[in-house]
């Protein structure tokens, strides 16, 4: 097994990887896809932390190697990779609730993740995947993962009024998700790039740099403002938008893809009196997010998204990481992995 791993800042080497032995039900994966993220190029350029390992938060690929009677998991089969791992020895862990774990592990921060030929993971960590969803779907699956959590967290009701700041990939694939428990999100963007990609997705509010957003949002609510509010992180909009949109003591969710450090004062969310939640993962929900997919909910067809080789993974992560300088935003690259 071999993968590009993190030596120093702004340095990435092909090394070899030797397997865990101390993982029970062992399975080798050929991983066939990876995703590369905000939260790979910001680890590249040492904005936060982690550990030296190899990157990559989301993985796809087919079974290679596996013990026997594993409830179907066989050699060939199309498999999603889980990229968290529990503690087991937190409160929460050993009450039998990993998915709360107080210290819960993610591949290419806290070990190593996909950008890898091959990866040999406890087979729990497996989940195989319905003929209906393609490698590129599944690499979404950790995000809309994380959107269900958001959803729940702020226990959005039918027909509720939610205005999502930062239209990314991630600020989409949750505004669908909204519009499928038949919520109404209110996506806000100062790109335009996202703003038309959010169009051709199908979500109906969608308000740009040049739209007044507390104007048009209290026009679209009936003046009530919603009652739910998230922020995606690395949008470079302001946090205080969040606070002027939300109506008196409602919720405010932080979340994202990456932990990018943000300056946030919390003056007007204590005049209103807000409820802040900060929603770090989507642990516990892979299995409701493959439904979710092999069901049709999440369009990722209007995404923006770039294609490379493994082979080029250094030069993608460095052109990246040029272009966050320049521009203050990227998107995620596919990398195919041969």
């Amino acid at each position: 097994m071999k993968g590009w791993k993190i030596t120093k800042p702004l340095t990435l080497n092909e090394v070899e990887l030797t397997e865990d032995v101390s993982v029970n039900s062992l399975t080798k994966v050929k991983i066939t896809k990876a995703l590369v993220t905000l939260s790979d190029v910001l680890r590249y350029k040492n904005e936060i932390d982690g550990e030296s390992v190899v990157l990559g938060s989301a993985g796809v690929g087919v079974v290679s190697e596996t013990e026997a009677n594993l409830f179907g998991l066989e050699k060939g089969k199309h498999v999603y990779v889980e990229p968290n791992k529990e503690c087991t020895v937190c409160p929460t862990c050993k009450r039998g609730n990993p998915s709360k774990c107080a210290n819960l592990q993610t591949a290419g921060i806290d070990y190593d993740g996909f950008l890898s030929d091959f990866t040999a993971v406890d087979a729990g960590k497996l989940f195989m995947l319905p003929e209906n969803i393609t490698d590129l779907e599944a690499l979404f699956i950790g995000q809309i993962s994380l959107a269900v959590a958001v959803v729940d967290k702020l226990n959005v009701q039918k027909g509720e009024y939610v205005a999502v700041i930062g239209a990314n990939n991630f600020g989409n694939i949750l505004s669908q998700l909204l519009i499928y428990y038949q919520a109404v999100p209110i996506l806000m963007t100062t790109n335009d790039e996202d703003l038309q990609i959010a169009k051709d997705a199908g979500i109906y509010y969608v308000l740009g740099k040049d739209d007044n957003w507390q104007k048009e949002t209290f026009a679209i609510t009936g003046g009530k403002m919603p009652k739910s509010v998230v922020y995606v992180a690395d949008c470079n909009i302001p946090v205080q938008k969040a606070y002027s949109l939300a109506s008196c003591n409602a919720s405010v969710a932080f979340t994202g893809v990456s932990s990018k450090n943000n300056s946030i004062s919390f003056a007007q969310a204590m005049k209103k009196q807000l409820n802040i939640h900060c929603i770090a993962n989507g642990a516990g929900n892979t299995a409701a997010s493959i439904n979710l997919l092999a069901n049709k909910a999440i369009n990722l067809s209007p995404l923006k998204l770039d294609s490379e080789t493994y082979q080029n993974v250094p030069k993608v992560i460095e052109k990246m990481s040029e272009l966050l300088d320049k521009e203050g935003k990227i998107y995620e690259t596919v990398i195919d992995i041969v």
